[in-house]
């Protein structure tokens, strides 16, 4: 059975053979015939039912609003939460008769920031038993609403639990978010959506930053709430229209199956779907559903099922093979399946705008949906992720309240400029966003291209993110040095070491997001939810004592420890450069056994 050791007592060859979960045949090798010759051709998986209502049938326009919507979601939510620590500032001016210490209103960020990597807890098990767009709305409505009540308050602990509201209802945004757009594309789309939503994600937090501190000094501190209010409320009026329930039950479809069917309609993939090699996995047959099992007696010439005019998995008959077609099953150790003829398409209702508004979904086993995200602590890949979104996301937060701060004192006395720091990030932002998309998906199908199989490796697109972890990482020491030692130019210094930080948050999430969705794919949600739980305890804890600590050790120090923390963790992604598809293997029989 696979194990550590079986899959670390592989071959270099069996391990480019094996197809473990996340392996899939992507470019099928001269199919298309083209101007006299035959040309690759990119498979589309994973592979689409015939059904309309099928988020990888949906329009083109559809897919794009909801996108456009989700991520608009994930823009505000970090707006949100990343104007306030410019807004500091003016607490003592706006409420004198309730002065703060610094180190006091420091709580209405970290707690609004924990707040957002634990209410996942509760918010991923919920979209898996009552769908995505429930819990999207739900989180939307929240957001409008806590926000609106902040326009309303005047005391500091009533602003406090608003914050942790606000930070509970934006946490669907990292981790609902990513699976919807993981359900809605195939995979060698998956990279540049994914690239556009985590640019969203990483911008709100810069324009909140930006415009924080002038609304806040110019119009007045409730009016930071009342700008807010507006945007929430869009999205919410967004998320009712433009966001349709993503999860859909493929049933065999999900299955790594060999489908040798005609191609009935513009719905049905031309291409077959990646072979399920039962030599170089040989557990992943242990470990199918119980109703894709043949369970009577097998003989050795019998292929597994024959296709049935019943569209019922449970009733296919064997049918003998001939020797040669034994033979060669034994000599290539592929085990060929095939399924019944699909529906035909106008068997399906078409997907109106009604059906796109409808909620109601429920998919039970509670207690095991809740605790199915702590069983994904045995996968490698989430640990590597939790340290390094972890610690990107602490190094913006730490930069993103510690440097205003810095710019209102001499030399620099900025005032309420102070946000102007946040322009660094916002161009490190950009350039992230589009060195990820405009290679993501290209590598992968590239590397497909050149192997004889035409497999896609989820771990084809991690290099990507080796240039963008060493950026992020050393400018944590850019910053703690020009902070340390002021001049009269050293915020350019300031603003370069933010934007390479923010160029890191920009592409290491996107890549590391797409890569969970191809590994682990219905599992990816649950994966996203210890993440963020990382990605909320880690700012936290940084941003609690801070400012203890520059003030006791100055910048140097700190952002010196921050920046050898984050260094370790960017190292991490060596041993998945260098044998993430061996770990693969070793855990398949989990991660099928789970979907």
């Amino acid at each position: 059975m696979p194990g550590w050791k079986y899959a670390f007592s592989l071959t270099r060859t069996a391990v480019q053979a094996a197809t473990p979960p996340g392996t899939v045949r992507l470019i099928e090798h001269s199919t298309t015939r083209e101007n006299g010759k035959y040309v690759d051709r990119v498979a589309k998986y994973p592979m689409p039912t015939l059904d309309p209502a099928d988020p990888l049938n949906w329009a083109p326009w559809r897919k794009v609003a909801c996108i456009v919507s989700v991520s608009l979601y994930a823009f505000v939510s970090n707006f949100v939460s990343a104007s306030m620590a410019p807004a500091l500032v003016v607490w003592n001016i706006e409420f004198p008769q309730d002065p703060r210490e610094l180190a006091q209103l420091m709580q209405l960020v970290a707690y609004n920031i924990l707040l957002l990597g634990l209410g996942n807890v509760w918010l991923v098990p919920l979209a898996n038993i009552f769908g995505r767009r429930p819990i999207i709305l739900l989180s939307t409505l929240i957001l409008f609403i806590s926000t609106v009540s902040g326009a309303i308050t005047s005391n500091f602990y009533g602003f406090l639990v608003i914050r942790m509201f606000q930070g509970f209802a934006s946490a669907a945004s990292e981790t609902v978010v990513p699976a919807i757009v993981g359900e809605m594309f195939f995979v060698h789309e998956r990279g540049g959506w994914m690239a556009f939503y985590t640019a969203a994600l990483a911008a709100g937090s810069v324009v909140g930053g930006i415009s924080g501190g002038y609304i806040a000094t110019r119009l007045g501190w409730f009016q930071l709430f009342s700008v807010s209010a507006a945007l929430t409320g869009f999205v919410f009026i967004c998320s009712v229209l433009a966001i349709p329930e993503t999860i859909y039950d493929r049933g065999a479809h999900c299955l790594p199956i060999q489908r040798n069917l005609p191609r009935p309609s513009r719905y049905m993939p031309k291409t077959p779907a990646p072979y399920l090699s039962l030599v170089t996995l040989p557990s992943m047959r242990m470990t199918l559903p119980s109703r894709f099992r043949w369970d009577g007696e097998m003989p050795s010439d019998l292929t597994w099922y024959q296709p049935s005019s019943s569209g019922d998995l449970t009733t296919f008959t064997p049918t003998r093979r001939t020797s040669k077609q034994a033979r060669s099953s034994h000599a290539t150790g592929v085990t060929t399946f095939t399924v019944p003829p699909a529906v035909p398409h106008m068997a399906y209702p078409p997907y109106t705008f009604a059906d796109s508004l409808r909620v109601g979904m429920y998919r039970g086993r509670i207690r095991y949906q809740f605790m199915k995200p702590w069983y994904t602590l045995r996968l490698p890949a989430v640990w590597v992720v939790m340290l390094q979104y972890g610690g990107l996301v602490g190094a913006v937060a730490v930069i993103s309240t510690i440097g205003p701060l810095i710019l209102t004192l001499p030399p620099y006395d900025w005032g309420q400029n102070t946000g102007l720091l946040f322009i660094g990030a916002l161009i490190g932002i950009v350039l992230g966003g589009l060195c990820t998309g405009l290679l993501a998906d290209y590598r992968l199908k590239k590397l497909a291209r050149n192997q004889d199989h035409g497999y896609a490796e989820p771990e084809a697109r991690l290099p990507i993110m080796l240039p963008a972890l060493a950026v992020g990482t050393g400018g944590l020491l850019v910053f703690g040095f020009c902070a340390q030692y002021p001049g009269q130019y050293q915020w350019v210094g300031l603003e370069f070491a933010y934007g390479m930080v923010a160029f890191a948050l920009a592409q290491v999430p996107s890549i590391w997001f797409s890569y969970l969705i191809d590994a682990y794919n219905q599992l990816a949600s649950d994966c996203f939810v210890m993440i963020c739980i990382f990605r909320g305890v880690v700012p936290f804890i940084w941003l609690l004592f801070v400012t203890q600590w520059v003030q006791a050790d100055g910048y140097l120090v700190p952002f010196g420890g921050f920046t050898l923390i984050l260094g370790v963790f960017s190292l991490l992604i060596v041993p998945l450069l260098w044998a993430g598809k061996r770990m693969r293997i070793a855990t398949a029989r989990y991660v099928v056994g789970n979907q």
